[in-house]
């Protein structure tokens, strides 16, 4: 019976000690930054990840984490692109807040989340073409429910998985890992993607999974066809709290490679040009908001494909034909900054319709002068069309 209490009384220590030392080290590297303290390093810094597996949980942890004076808020476009070190923030201390595959819905929980811990004066809001007219969701496959962002979450067993859960002890050994090969995290420290690399064979892969997911971006919003209400009371809530707080607001229409912008055509759908989109945007222009547009024929929107051959061919300035690369996102900053230039125009009840026709010109140009790139298209829609 002795030798039971004294093996009960060694596992409860071996568990206790076990529960101590977890606790202690995923303090101390904090992997997420959703759980500093006093003894949490700031070494570590440079070696946190933001992965996809854990993307909201840790942006929200940079969000609350600092003392950001500005912040880019958006989906992948954002995270890649936009450099938060960038003149246009005058040397405030900025945050890139952009989540992987982030509709308005997201975007308006981290805006509203950083708000809460932040006093900004600059904040940039992207919105991506279609997101107004794609319907509201509370279905969500990423770590979003179990991330600081929902509201909903327990907060107990939140706070107990990230100072006791596997998972965080497991991002916490990988960083230290990192760390001891002086090999830095894929994102900097302020949420900034380090030079996402271009893919190889990039022909092949926007042939593929680029265009396939175009695909079902049109058929989704042919079915609805319309703006969506919640996503507009999202994106008003984002005006109205930075005019409250005195907080100058950029609103962007992000670009696309001129391909995604034509296969909208190409597939039917009514309102290939986000008229709909643009005209909601344009009318938000007002007391102050801005709102950019870089989404059209540009020469940057209409590079020409690569060739088929060496697999390693690939855009200067599209990582795919959704993701820009930091070279474009530094020119869209440029623009908003004040800088010369004919890339992006400003969009208010004024110009939206001489920019519809210049859109419509635009394209129309750019599928003549690009016939090899438009049956390249053509062809790779062939697979998603109904059969006769």
């Amino acid at each position: 019976m002795k030798a039971l209490l004294r093996y009960q009384q060694f596992l409860l220590i071996l568990v206790m000690g076990t529960a101590v030392l977890g606790y202690a080290l995923n303090t101390w590297v904090n992997p997420w930054r959703v759980t500093p303290t006093a003894w949490s390093s700031a070494a570590f810094d440079d070696y946190r990840a933001i992965d996809n597996e854990w993307n909201r949980t840790a942006k929200a942890g940079l969000a609350a984490s600092g003392d950001w004076d500005a912040a880019l808020f958006g989906s992948s476009r954002v995270d890649i692109a936009f450099d938060p070190e960038h003149s246009l923030f005058e040397g405030r201390n900025c945050a890139n807040l952009g989540l992987n595959a982030a509709s308005i819905s997201e975007n308006h929980r981290i805006f509203s989340y950083f708000m809460d811990h932040h006093d900004p004066e600059l904040l940039v809001f992207a919105i991506d073409p279609g997101d107004l007219t794609t319907p509201h969701s509370t279905f969500n496959l990423t770590d979003f429910s179990l991330s600081p962002l929902n509201p909903d979450a327990d907060p107990i067993e939140r706070e107990l998985r990230y100072r006791e859960g596997i998972s965080t002890l497991a991002a916490s050994f990988d960083t230290i890992q990192r760390r001891l090969q002086h090999k830095p995290a894929e994102h900097t420290p302020q949420g900034f993607r380090r030079d996402a690399p271009f893919p190889d064979n990039q022909r092949q892969l926007i042939a593929g999974l680029y265009l396939a997911t175009t695909v079902r971006m049109v058929k989704g919003r042919t079915r609805y066809g319309q703006l969506d209400p919640t996503k507009l009371d999202l994106l008003d809530d984002v005006i109205e709290r930075c005019r409250t707080e005195d907080c100058r607001l950029v609103i962007l229409l992000t670009p696309n490679h001129g391909l995604f912008q034509l296969s909208y055509e190409e597939l039917g759908d009514p309102d290939p040009i986000f008229e709909a989109d643009r005209r909601a945007l344009a009318e938000r222009a007002t007391h102050g908001v801005e709102v950019w547009d870089f989404l059209d024929a540009h020469p940057i929107n209409s590079e020409p494909l690569p060739p088929a051959e060496p697999s390693s061919a690939h855009l200067r300035y599209w990582i795919d034909l959704f993701h820009a690369t930091p070279e474009v996102g530094n020119l869209m900053l440029d623009r908003i900054a004040g800088e010369p230039g004919d890339f992006g125009v400003r969009l208010t009840t004024d110009t939206i319709d001489a920019r519809l026709e210049d859109i419509r010109a635009g394209l129309a140009a750019y599928r003549e002068t690009r016939p090899e790139d438009v049956a390249f298209l053509q062809k790779s829609l062939d697979r998603y069309r109904p059969k006769p």
